[in-house]
């Protein structure tokens, strides 16, 4: 085993905390990664960025700084082999992102840490399928007028052009920042233009793949609304004793969401924070209600799961579970596992309630 729980206790908050040690060789097995990671936060004169010496590190930043780094890496490793021993031993139900805390580093001893973590809170929904049945039995219709199917199709021509407009003229951004190309001219919507979005026989057939496309889109749209609707009722109508973690654990994955949208636009967190005034505690304080609410979700659906008896089958999980692990080598098994069994016993719970309203 890498590893040693010391101790386990219930926290006021309906919160648990897990204290133990990283052994020693096992933190010194990761030496070398460490000394690699800390290598690319520096720049030194004469070393490419992830090829400095270690004696090099070592000197820039002491052998404290590599420990700690080595037992960082070490633990977010076995995180997954901890959590699962404490939840055999204790019968814990954790929810959410972890708080993690180093309390001993040493070179060459163990590497001492503490997990808190919250627990599933006791939870009372309020006739929630008689809620469910009001909701999810009314009836919509995702109608798509003839005005909206021309309108897509100008999108595309606009999207067409765009396109051909850079091909032919690749030095020019003059119209990166113009989304679509609205001045640029339109190419005519004939089978050669259809093409370009599969094989259809005639400019009809064409039309109707576009109807069909936004029909689903607005059938999607409607299903979501519904969806809100119940959750915004039954919300109102639970009792619920919230783990301040839960909250926490919500509003860091919003500001990591938020993060990962800015850098997609290519801009720095830190440039997008000085242009609208705020820092992240501003941030955070204005999306406390929202980071509620989704926790309350969350929640909710869980007690869903429990009450009903949904669950979702190892299975599935295994399945969604390798296709992640594929195409993100380094990811922890047991957190991968965690968020995909979350995810499926979502759509599951959301399915049965929907089902609800269909009886």
């Amino acid at each position: 085993m890498a590893f040693t729980i010391t101790k386990h206790q219930d926290l006021p908050d309906n919160e648990y905390q897990i204290d133990g040690e990283m052994h020693a060789d096992i933190v010194t097995s990761f030496k070398d990664q460490a000394v690699k990671e800390l290598g690319m936060t520096i720049k030194i004169d004469g070393f490419r960025p992830g090829h400095i010496p270690e004696k090099v590190i070592i000197d820039k930043f002491g052998e404290v700084a590599l420990t700690e780094e080595a037992g960082r890496i070490a633990l977010e490793k076995h995180y997954g082999d901890i959590l699962e021993k404490a939840i055999a031993k204790a019968k814990i139900r954790p929810l959410g992102s972890p708080a993690v805390t180093i309390t001993k580093v040493a070179p060459g001893e163990a590497f001492g840490f503490s997990i808190k973590v919250a627990l599933m809170p006791e939870v009372k929904i309020k006739d929630y399928k008689k809620t469910a049945k009001k909701i999810m039995a009314e009836k919509t219709e995702a109608t798509v007028s003839d005005k909206e199917i021309e309108e897509a199709i100008t999108d595309l021509q606009r999207q067409v052009a765009h396109a051909d407009y850079h091909t032919s003229h690749p030095e020019d951004h003059s119209h990166d920042h113009g989304g679509a190309g609205n001045d640029l001219p339109l190419p005519e919507v004939d089978l050669e233009f259809t093409k370009k979005f599969g094989n259809f026989e005639t400019i009809e057939a064409f039309k109707d793949k576009v109807k069909e496309g936004l029909t689903i889109d607005k059938s999607r749209k409607e299903k979501e609304k519904k969806r809100l609707k119940l959750m915004d009722e039954l919300i109102a109508n639970a009792e619920v004793k919230m783990p301040k973690m839960l909250i926490e654990s919500e509003l860091s994955r919003m500001v990591h969401e938020m993060s990962a949208n800015i850098q997609q636009m290519g801009l720095t967190i830190e440039s997008y924070l000085k242009h609208i005034g705020k820092d992240i505690d501003a941030l955070k304080k204005e999306w406390l209600p929202d980071a509620e609410k989704r926790a309350k979700t969350q929640l909710i659906l869980n007690q869903v799961a429990l009450e009903e008896k949904i669950t979702a089958s190892e299975e599935e999980i295994a399945k969604e579970v390798e296709q992640i692990m594929q195409h993100y080598k380094d990811i922890d098994k047991t957190r991968a596992q965690m968020y995909v069994e979350n995810v499926l016993l979502n759509e599951k719970v959301w399915q049965w309630l929907e089902s609800v309203g269909e009886v």
